[in-house]
């Protein structure tokens, strides 16, 4: 059984927070959040001590591991120091806001020995999981062209509204589109080359639209906060030699007949818009499953998640800006 030390317990951290509860062998036993009375409220009855921040939380316990749900531009320092003190970490996504600090990250994982893992969920989530089955095994032929979207309304909930300041979310590229760029780089790798199209944070509308050329086919990708009242919404249509897989919605399609995959359900009202609710339980449990047999990550490796976030960095860089 490992023990977890949860650092964040807002909108994501509460979904982390509910996920561990449906694996047998891990338990969080403490959680770090300046917000003491939220976490208090929201932990209710469970057996899970509360501390300001994970500096107290590690001077008064011995977790195994510890989870940072925090807001992206604390990502790096939670997770060096958390490694620094023993613990194996494993972080939301992104890695981090910049280039640098994942450079960090994989330095002091490397000097301490630690376990580091990037909760990159969409690699873990139903529909994506059967994407990946498609094009590695060639059962449709060679991609001719995937195109990515994931959009919502601009996120004006976050805690001291972290999300809409660019320096600590990275904007709407690095915390929304980079899902999509991750999948793109997961299942593919570097391209042969890139071009973008960027939105910057203007009145509330922040969006980024990519193009990927890989040999024989491109994959494009639209990712931003419109200063509209829409809902969140994720989709792809992948289009191959011998067919199409098509996700949006309820529509879940091969060739046209529908597929069926099991999908979780969010266990309790997170006050934020999430997709695919099955990831992040099966996400955590991967990493939790990956310590217990003393094996690194292998289908989320830092240097992979650092890609991610080099990639979306070289995209903004090149992108007409609009």
């Amino acid at each position: 059984m490992k023990k977890v030390a949860l650092v964040g317990i807002g909108g994501m951290g509460f979904v982390h927070y509910n996920a561990y509860k449906k694996l047998a062998n891990a338990k969080i036993i403490a959680v770090a959040d300046p917000r003491t009375e939220m976490a208090k409220e929201k932990i209710g009855e469970d057996d899970v001590k509360v501390y300001a921040s994970l500096e107290e939380l590690l001077e008064n316990e011995s977790p195994d591991m510890v989870d940072v749900c925090t807001p992206s531009y604390m990502h790096a320092d939670l997770s060096i120091y958390a490694m620094e003190h023993g613990c194996d970490v494993i972080c939301e996504k992104p890695m981090s806001v910049t280039v640098e600090d994942t450079e960090r990250i994989i330095e002091a994982m490397e000097r301490t020995g630690r376990t580091f893992m990037v909760a990159h969920v969409v690699r873990f989530m139903a529909r994506y999981v059967y994407l990946k089955k498609v094009i590695d095994s060639g059962e449709l032929g060679r991609p001719v062209h995937i195109q990515m979207k994931r959009i919502s309304a601009v996120p004006r909930w976050s805690w001291e509204n972290w999300m809409r300041d660019v320096e600590k979310s990275g904007g709407a590229a690095i915390d929304l589109s980079i899902h999509d760029i991750d999948f793109a780089q997961y299942a593919f790798g570097t391209p042969k080359s890139i071009s973008a199209v960027h939105h910057e944070m203007k009145e509330d509308n922040d969006y980024l639209v990519s193009n990927l050329v890989y040999d024989g086919f491109t994959v494009s990708i639209i990712g931003g906060w419109y200063s509209a009242d829409i809902p969140f919404n994720a989709s792809y249509t992948a289009i191959f030699e011998n067919g199409i897989v098509i996700s949006d919605g309820a529509t879940f399609t091969k060739n046209g007949e529908p597929i069926e995959v099991e999908v979780g359900e969010v266990s309790e009202n997170t006050g934020i818009n999430l997709s695919g609710a099955d990831g992040y339980a099966d996400e955590i449990a991967y990493f939790v499953d990956c310590l217990e047999r003393g094996e690194k990550p292998e289908r989320v490796t830092p240097a992979s998640s650092q890609n991610s976030v080099r990639l979306t960095h070289e995209l903004i860089s090149k992108a007409a800006v609009v």
